[in-house]
């Protein structure tokens, strides 16, 4: 019958331990050390994703404020235009101070304007940008070109009986005349429009203001 050396069995048991505590204090700080890098790298993640995030907030800000500006820039000069043939407002020479103004600034207003439309490409859904596209094509372009049509026309018939119309403008505005463009503005009809989609914009952005 085999027997068992008790004292052989505690050397046994207290080598296999101390085996065990040395292969412990080398594991547990390592793995401590990989949850650690684990916790620091998902932190640093975290930190640049609230940072991309950041960055595209204040790029959308930014866009909508630029876009207010170009569409409510561009709306001026077009308004100046139509006030400044007004004979109520009375001042000889703010008309023609006022055909100067606009060829001068309202090609790059718009160039400016349709670049930030296309901005919204990367910073809105598309529908919105849709929806900037046809304001742009379908109003603010036809405006654009029945306005220098009818300055053309004046120009070349000074003296002569008024324009009947925009006859070589294409779009909305065609066989428009100044009193037609005029009732247009006057009636805010583009500025309706424009206020509609920077509030739909800024809703799809997270920026509208306080609930009503």
């Amino acid at each position: 019958m085999q027997t068992i050396d008790p004292k052989g069995s505690f050397i046994k048991n207290l080598v296999l331990s101390l085996l065990i505590l040395g292969v412990s204090s080398l594991l547990i700080p390592a793995v401590l050390k990989q949850i650690d890098d684990r916790k620091a790298l998902d932190q640093q993640r975290l930190q640049a994703e609230l940072s991309r995030q950041d960055k595209i907030i204040d790029a959308q800000a930014a866009l909508l404020d630029s876009l207010a500006a170009s569409f409510w820039e561009y709306e001026g000069y077009a308004a100046d235009l139509l006030y400044s043939r007004d004979a109520r407002f009375g001042r000889d020479d703010w008309h023609q101070r006022a055909v100067d103004a606009y060829y001068l600034e309202s090609g790059p207003v718009l160039g400016k304007m349709r670049a930030e439309i296309s901005t919204l490409l990367r910073l809105a859904p598309r529908p919105t940008y849709e929806a900037f596209l046809r304001l742009y094509e379908d109003e603010v372009l036809p405006l654009d070109s029945c306005l220098l049509e009818l300055m053309k026309i004046e120009a070349a018939s000074a003296g002569d009986p008024e324009p009947t119309g925009c006859a070589a403008s294409e779009g909305k505005f065609f066989g428009a005349s100044w009193d037609t463009l005029a009732t247009y503005v006057y009636a805010q009809e583009l500025a309706d429009q424009v206020d509609r989609n920077l509030e739909s914009l800024a809703r799809a952005f997270g920026l509208q203001g306080a609930p009503d």
